[in-house]
Protein backbone atom coordinates (compact mmCIF):
# COMPACT_ATOMS: atom_id res chain seq x y z
CA UNK A 1 0.00 0.00 0.00
CA UNK A 2 1.19 3.46 -0.98
CA UNK A 3 2.25 5.86 2.02
CA UNK A 4 -0.45 8.08 1.59
CA UNK A 5 -3.38 5.71 1.34
CA UNK A 6 -1.94 4.11 4.63
CA UNK A 7 -2.14 7.28 5.90
CA UNK A 8 -6.09 7.61 4.94
CA UNK A 9 -6.87 4.31 5.77
CA UNK A 10 -5.55 4.56 9.19
CA UNK A 11 -7.33 7.87 9.92
CA UNK A 12 -10.27 5.27 9.74
CA UNK A 13 -8.34 2.57 12.01
CA UNK A 14 -7.65 4.73 15.03
CA UNK A 15 -6.87 2.69 18.12
CA UNK A 16 -6.10 -0.66 16.02
CA UNK A 17 -3.14 1.02 13.51
CA UNK A 18 -0.91 -2.11 15.02
CA UNK A 19 -3.06 -4.85 14.02
CA UNK A 20 -4.61 -3.50 10.96
CA UNK A 21 -4.19 -5.70 7.59
CA UNK A 22 -4.55 -3.48 4.82
CA UNK A 23 -5.56 -5.07 1.15
CA UNK A 24 -5.40 -2.68 -1.61
CA UNK A 25 -7.17 -4.38 -4.58
CA UNK A 26 -7.37 -1.84 -7.22
CA UNK A 27 -4.35 -1.44 -9.49
CA UNK A 28 -1.90 -4.20 -9.25
CA UNK A 29 -2.80 -4.86 -5.85
CA UNK A 30 -0.92 -4.72 -2.65
CA UNK A 31 -1.17 -7.45 1.08
CA UNK A 32 0.51 -5.44 4.00
CA UNK A 33 0.53 -5.44 8.02
CA UNK A 34 2.56 -2.86 9.78
CA UNK A 35 5.48 -1.91 7.33
CA UNK A 36 5.64 -5.76 6.02
CA UNK A 37 3.89 -6.05 2.48
CA UNK A 38 3.80 -9.96 1.42
CA UNK A 39 6.15 -10.54 -1.69
CA UNK A 40 4.77 -11.67 -5.15
CA UNK A 41 1.07 -10.28 -3.93
CA UNK A 42 -1.39 -10.69 -5.79
CA UNK A 43 0.35 -13.36 -8.74
CA UNK A 44 -0.13 -16.53 -6.77
CA UNK A 45 -3.58 -18.61 -6.30
CA UNK A 46 -3.80 -17.96 -2.73
CA UNK A 47 -3.01 -14.29 -2.75
CA UNK A 48 -6.03 -14.42 -5.27
CA UNK A 49 -8.41 -16.85 -2.96
CA UNK A 50 -7.44 -14.10 0.05
CA UNK A 51 -9.15 -11.20 -3.34
CA UNK A 52 -11.90 -12.92 -3.43
CA UNK A 53 -12.69 -13.75 0.23
CA UNK A 54 -12.14 -9.71 0.17
CA UNK A 55 -14.21 -8.58 -2.74
CA UNK A 56 -16.77 -10.80 -0.84
CA UNK A 57 -16.29 -10.29 2.64
CA UNK A 58 -19.84 -10.06 4.00
CA UNK A 59 -20.56 -13.68 3.98
CA UNK A 60 -19.29 -16.94 4.75
CA UNK A 61 -18.31 -19.46 1.23
CA UNK A 62 -18.55 -22.81 0.74
CA UNK A 63 -15.53 -25.24 0.37
CA UNK A 64 -17.45 -26.93 -2.53
CA UNK A 65 -18.56 -23.34 -3.82
CA UNK A 66 -14.49 -21.96 -3.62
CA UNK A 67 -13.30 -25.11 -5.27
CA UNK A 68 -15.47 -24.48 -8.66
CA UNK A 69 -14.52 -20.66 -8.47
CA UNK A 70 -10.50 -21.70 -8.62
CA UNK A 71 -10.04 -24.90 -10.04
CA UNK A 72 -13.54 -25.47 -11.41
CA UNK A 73 -11.85 -27.96 -14.50
CA UNK A 74 -10.35 -30.27 -12.12
CA UNK A 75 -12.38 -32.98 -10.22
CA UNK A 76 -13.94 -32.16 -6.88
CA UNK A 77 -11.74 -34.73 -5.21
CA UNK A 78 -8.14 -32.49 -6.34
CA UNK A 79 -10.50 -29.06 -6.44
CA UNK A 80 -10.71 -29.32 -2.62
CA UNK A 81 -7.31 -30.63 -2.28
CA UNK A 82 -5.77 -27.53 -3.78
CA UNK A 83 -7.88 -25.36 -2.14
CA UNK A 84 -6.87 -27.09 0.94
CA UNK A 85 -2.98 -26.62 0.01
CA UNK A 86 -3.68 -22.77 -1.32
CA UNK A 87 -5.45 -22.10 2.18
CA UNK A 88 -2.16 -23.90 3.72
CA UNK A 89 -0.15 -21.40 1.78
CA UNK A 90 -2.11 -18.53 2.10
CA UNK A 91 -1.81 -18.81 6.23
CA UNK A 92 2.30 -19.22 5.54
CA UNK A 93 1.87 -16.27 3.42
CA UNK A 94 0.38 -13.84 6.67
CA UNK A 95 2.96 -15.53 9.04
CA UNK A 96 5.52 -14.13 7.22
CA UNK A 97 4.46 -10.68 7.68
CA UNK A 98 3.93 -11.33 10.98
CA UNK A 99 -0.30 -10.77 10.24
CA UNK A 100 -1.71 -13.75 12.57
CA UNK A 101 -3.55 -15.78 10.16
CA UNK A 102 -6.31 -16.75 12.86
CA UNK A 103 -7.45 -13.57 13.11
CA UNK A 104 -8.45 -12.55 9.68
CA UNK A 105 -9.14 -16.17 8.30
CA UNK A 106 -12.10 -17.84 9.43
CA UNK A 107 -11.85 -22.33 8.08
CA UNK A 108 -14.56 -24.40 9.37
CA UNK A 109 -14.75 -27.94 7.99
CA UNK A 110 -17.43 -26.16 5.03
CA UNK A 111 -17.28 -22.95 5.25
CA UNK A 112 -14.01 -20.09 4.59
CA UNK A 113 -14.53 -16.50 5.10
CA UNK A 114 -12.84 -13.49 6.26
CA UNK A 115 -12.92 -12.32 9.72
CA UNK A 116 -11.56 -9.43 12.25
CA UNK A 117 -13.41 -6.72 9.88
CA UNK A 118 -12.49 -4.12 12.40
CA UNK A 119 -8.80 -5.39 11.90
CA UNK A 120 -9.48 -4.86 7.75
CA UNK A 121 -8.73 -2.61 5.53
CA UNK A 122 -9.82 -2.75 2.13
CA UNK A 123 -9.63 -0.18 -0.38
CA UNK A 124 -12.71 -1.46 -2.52
CA UNK A 125 -14.76 -1.40 0.68
CA UNK A 126 -13.79 1.93 1.25
CA UNK A 127 -14.62 3.07 -2.22
CA UNK A 128 -18.03 1.63 -2.67
CA UNK A 129 -19.27 2.80 0.59
CA UNK A 130 -19.03 6.67 -0.14
CA UNK A 131 -19.57 5.80 -3.96
CA UNK A 132 -23.49 4.12 -2.83
CA UNK A 133 -24.59 6.70 -0.35
CA UNK A 134 -24.39 9.00 -2.86
CA UNK A 135 -25.65 7.32 -5.72
CA UNK A 136 -28.99 8.37 -6.46
CA UNK A 137 -27.78 11.87 -6.11
CA UNK A 138 -27.47 13.83 -8.81
CA UNK A 139 -24.28 15.86 -8.92
CA UNK A 140 -25.76 19.16 -8.75
CA UNK A 141 -27.36 18.14 -5.56
CA UNK A 142 -24.57 16.97 -3.89
CA UNK A 143 -23.61 18.94 -0.72
CA UNK A 144 -19.61 19.39 -0.08
CA UNK A 145 -19.27 17.13 2.30
CA UNK A 146 -20.73 14.62 -0.03
CA UNK A 147 -18.38 15.57 -2.91
CA UNK A 148 -15.24 15.39 -0.44
CA UNK A 149 -16.46 11.73 0.15
CA UNK A 150 -16.61 11.26 -3.88
CA UNK A 151 -13.69 12.88 -4.36
CA UNK A 152 -11.85 10.43 -1.50
CA UNK A 153 -13.38 7.58 -3.21
CA UNK A 154 -12.03 8.67 -7.00
CA UNK A 155 -8.54 9.16 -5.01
CA UNK A 156 -8.31 5.29 -3.80
CA UNK A 157 -9.10 4.25 -7.65
CA UNK A 158 -5.50 4.17 -8.12
CA UNK A 159 -6.63 1.40 -11.37
CA UNK A 160 -8.55 -1.04 -12.45
CA UNK A 161 -9.03 -3.90 -10.14
CA UNK A 162 -6.60 -6.47 -10.15
CA UNK A 163 -5.49 -5.25 -13.46
CA UNK A 164 -3.26 -8.34 -13.80
CA UNK A 165 -5.68 -10.84 -13.45
CA UNK A 166 -8.00 -12.47 -15.69
CA UNK A 167 -10.23 -15.11 -14.02
CA UNK A 168 -13.94 -14.63 -14.80
CA UNK A 169 -15.15 -13.02 -11.19
CA UNK A 170 -12.24 -10.42 -11.31
CA UNK A 171 -13.43 -9.65 -14.84
CA UNK A 172 -16.80 -9.27 -13.75
CA UNK A 173 -16.08 -7.13 -10.54
CA UNK A 174 -13.28 -4.63 -12.35
CA UNK A 175 -16.40 -4.19 -14.68
CA UNK A 176 -18.13 -3.25 -11.97
CA UNK A 177 -15.57 -1.31 -9.98
CA UNK A 178 -15.16 0.78 -13.32
CA UNK A 179 -18.50 1.80 -14.42
CA UNK A 180 -18.68 3.32 -10.82
CA UNK A 181 -15.00 5.09 -11.01
CA UNK A 182 -16.82 6.50 -14.37
CA UNK A 183 -20.27 7.53 -12.68
CA UNK A 184 -18.53 8.94 -9.46
CA UNK A 185 -16.88 11.16 -12.06
CA UNK A 186 -19.53 12.19 -14.03
CA UNK A 187 -21.33 13.29 -10.90
CA UNK A 188 -18.34 15.38 -9.90
CA UNK A 189 -18.48 16.81 -13.35
CA UNK A 190 -22.08 18.19 -12.89
CA UNK A 191 -21.60 18.90 -8.83
CA UNK A 192 -18.45 21.40 -9.88
CA UNK A 193 -20.62 22.57 -13.30
CA UNK A 194 -23.29 23.73 -10.69
CA UNK A 195 -20.79 25.26 -8.76
CA UNK A 196 -18.91 26.82 -11.64
CA UNK A 197 -15.83 25.69 -11.33
CA UNK A 198 -15.28 25.12 -14.51
CA UNK A 199 -11.59 23.96 -14.89
CA UNK A 200 -12.11 21.30 -12.16
CA UNK A 201 -15.28 19.85 -13.72
CA UNK A 202 -12.88 19.61 -16.81
CA UNK A 203 -10.49 18.07 -15.08
CA UNK A 204 -12.79 15.00 -14.56
CA UNK A 205 -14.53 14.64 -17.89
CA UNK A 206 -10.71 14.41 -19.17
CA UNK A 207 -10.34 11.05 -16.77
CA UNK A 208 -13.41 10.31 -17.80
CA UNK A 209 -12.00 10.28 -21.47
CA UNK A 210 -8.91 8.58 -20.88
CA UNK A 211 -10.85 5.68 -19.41
CA UNK A 212 -13.60 5.12 -22.22
CA UNK A 213 -13.45 8.31 -24.70
CA UNK A 214 -16.20 7.41 -26.75
CA UNK A 215 -18.21 8.63 -23.98
CA UNK A 216 -20.33 11.27 -25.92
CA UNK A 217 -22.34 12.84 -23.07
CA UNK A 218 -18.78 13.88 -21.42
CA UNK A 219 -17.76 15.39 -24.76
CA UNK A 220 -20.95 17.76 -24.48
CA UNK A 221 -21.03 18.41 -20.95
CA UNK A 222 -17.13 19.46 -21.83
CA UNK A 223 -18.25 21.59 -25.04
CA UNK A 224 -20.37 22.83 -22.74
CA UNK A 225 -17.90 23.85 -19.69
CA UNK A 226 -15.23 25.15 -22.16
CA UNK A 227 -18.21 27.71 -23.55
CA UNK A 228 -18.84 29.08 -20.39
CA UNK A 229 -15.22 29.48 -19.93
CA UNK A 230 -15.39 32.02 -22.92
CA UNK A 231 -13.37 29.35 -24.57
CA UNK A 232 -15.23 28.53 -28.16
CA UNK A 233 -12.51 27.60 -29.85
CA UNK A 234 -11.29 24.82 -27.34
CA UNK A 235 -15.30 23.84 -27.13
CA UNK A 236 -15.80 24.07 -31.37
CA UNK A 237 -12.59 21.68 -30.99
CA UNK A 238 -13.71 19.17 -28.91
CA UNK A 239 -16.61 18.63 -30.88
CA UNK A 240 -14.07 17.62 -33.39
CA UNK A 241 -12.55 15.61 -31.48
CA UNK A 242 -15.87 13.62 -30.43
CA UNK A 243 -16.90 13.42 -34.03
CA UNK A 244 -13.37 12.12 -34.73
CA UNK A 245 -13.72 9.22 -31.83
CA UNK A 246 -16.54 8.02 -32.88
CA UNK A 247 -15.73 7.56 -36.38
CA UNK A 248 -12.92 5.97 -35.70
CA UNK A 249 -13.96 3.82 -33.04
CA UNK A 250 -17.50 3.19 -33.77
CA UNK A 251 -17.84 4.23 -37.11
CA UNK A 252 -20.75 6.66 -36.39
CA UNK A 253 -20.89 10.11 -36.44
CA UNK A 254 -22.04 12.15 -33.11
CA UNK A 255 -25.80 12.16 -31.81
CA UNK A 256 -28.24 14.86 -32.80
CA UNK A 257 -28.40 16.41 -29.68
CA UNK A 258 -24.30 17.03 -29.72
CA UNK A 259 -24.87 18.02 -33.20
CA UNK A 260 -26.90 20.85 -32.35
CA UNK A 261 -25.15 21.61 -29.65
CA UNK A 262 -22.18 22.72 -31.76
CA UNK A 263 -24.50 24.49 -34.60
CA UNK A 264 -25.70 26.48 -31.49
CA UNK A 265 -21.90 27.09 -30.60
CA UNK A 266 -20.97 27.84 -34.30
CA UNK A 267 -24.18 30.35 -34.99
CA UNK A 268 -23.48 32.06 -31.67
CA UNK A 269 -27.15 31.37 -30.07
CA UNK A 270 -25.87 29.66 -27.19
CA UNK A 271 -26.71 31.71 -23.97
CA UNK A 272 -23.52 34.85 -23.19
CA UNK A 273 -21.03 32.72 -21.63
CA UNK A 274 -20.01 33.00 -17.84
CA UNK A 275 -16.83 35.19 -16.73
CA UNK A 276 -15.68 32.62 -15.24
CA UNK A 277 -12.62 34.37 -14.41
CA UNK A 278 -14.62 36.93 -12.04
CA UNK A 279 -14.18 35.99 -8.70
CA UNK A 280 -17.87 36.73 -7.50
CA UNK A 281 -18.94 33.80 -9.53
CA UNK A 282 -15.95 30.89 -8.47
CA UNK A 283 -16.74 29.36 -5.28
CA UNK A 284 -13.68 29.25 -2.49
CA UNK A 285 -12.32 26.11 -2.46
CA UNK A 286 -13.57 25.11 0.87
CA UNK A 287 -17.05 25.85 -0.43
CA UNK A 288 -16.26 22.84 -2.50
CA UNK A 289 -15.40 19.99 -0.50
CA UNK A 290 -16.38 20.66 2.83
CA UNK A 291 -14.29 23.28 4.18
CA UNK A 292 -10.62 21.16 3.52
CA UNK A 293 -10.66 21.33 0.24
CA UNK A 294 -7.26 23.31 0.09
CA UNK A 295 -5.37 21.34 3.27
CA UNK A 296 -6.72 18.10 1.30
CA UNK A 297 -5.15 18.74 -1.98
CA UNK A 298 -1.75 20.15 -0.11
CA UNK A 299 -1.65 16.66 2.48
CA UNK A 300 -2.03 14.76 -0.34
CA UNK A 301 0.24 16.25 -2.51
CA UNK A 302 2.81 16.10 0.34
CA UNK A 303 2.07 12.68 1.28
CA UNK A 304 2.65 11.56 -2.59
CA UNK A 305 6.36 13.39 -2.12
CA UNK A 306 6.81 11.20 0.38
CA UNK A 307 5.84 8.35 -0.96
CA UNK A 308 8.48 9.18 -3.46
CA UNK A 309 11.31 9.82 -0.89
CA UNK A 310 10.33 6.23 0.44
CA UNK A 311 10.28 4.23 -2.75
CA UNK A 312 13.73 5.65 -3.62
CA UNK A 313 15.25 5.22 -0.39
CA UNK A 314 14.18 1.58 -0.08
CA UNK A 315 15.69 0.96 -4.12
CA UNK A 316 19.17 2.70 -2.74
CA UNK A 317 18.79 0.33 0.40
CA UNK A 318 18.39 -2.38 -1.51
CA UNK A 319 21.53 -1.20 -3.45
CA UNK A 320 23.28 -0.83 -0.86
CA UNK A 321 22.14 -4.43 0.84
CA UNK A 322 22.99 -5.88 -2.60
CA UNK A 323 26.72 -4.79 -2.56
CA UNK A 324 27.30 -5.62 1.01
CA UNK A 325 26.28 -9.49 0.27
CA UNK A 326 28.77 -9.22 -2.59
CA UNK A 327 31.23 -8.27 -0.67
CA UNK A 328 31.57 -9.64 2.53
CA UNK A 329 29.24 -12.95 1.73
CA UNK A 330 25.54 -13.53 3.28
CA UNK A 331 25.86 -17.06 5.00
CA UNK A 332 26.61 -16.50 8.67
CA UNK A 333 26.04 -12.68 8.58
CA UNK A 334 22.89 -12.74 11.08
CA UNK A 335 24.62 -15.01 13.81
CA UNK A 336 27.53 -12.30 13.87
CA UNK A 337 30.05 -15.54 13.56
CA UNK A 338 32.63 -16.26 10.83
CA UNK A 339 35.43 -14.25 9.12
CA UNK A 340 33.27 -12.15 7.15
CA UNK A 341 30.78 -10.88 9.33
CA UNK A 342 33.84 -9.88 11.74
CA UNK A 343 35.02 -7.56 9.20
CA UNK A 344 32.23 -5.54 9.81
CA UNK A 345 32.89 -5.22 13.67
CA UNK A 346 35.35 -2.06 13.27
CA UNK A 347 32.47 -0.13 11.55
CA UNK A 348 30.14 -0.31 14.72
CA UNK A 349 27.21 -1.69 12.00
CA UNK A 350 24.68 -3.99 12.45
CA UNK A 351 22.98 -5.08 8.88
CA UNK A 352 19.42 -5.42 8.34
CA UNK A 353 18.32 -6.95 4.91
CA UNK A 354 15.27 -5.25 3.61
CA UNK A 355 12.86 -7.10 2.11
Amino acid sequence: MSPHHRGDARSETQGAKARVLYLNLFGTGQLSYGERTLPGFPRHRPHLLMCYLALYHDQAHSREHLAAVFWGDRSTSDSRKYLRNALWRLRQGLQSIQAPDEDYLCVANDTVSLCGQEHLWLDTRAFEERVTCCQHIPGPELTAEQAAGLEFAVHLYTGDLLQNTYDDWCIYERERFHLLYLSTLSRLMGYYEAKNAYERALAHGERILARDNTRERTHQQMMRLYWLLGDRSAALAQYQRCAQILQESLHLPPMAQTRDLYQKMVQGELPCAVNATDSATRPAEHELVGGNGDRLEQALLRLQRIEESVEQARMELRQAAGLIRALVGYGDLDDGSGPRRSALRPYGKTVHWPP
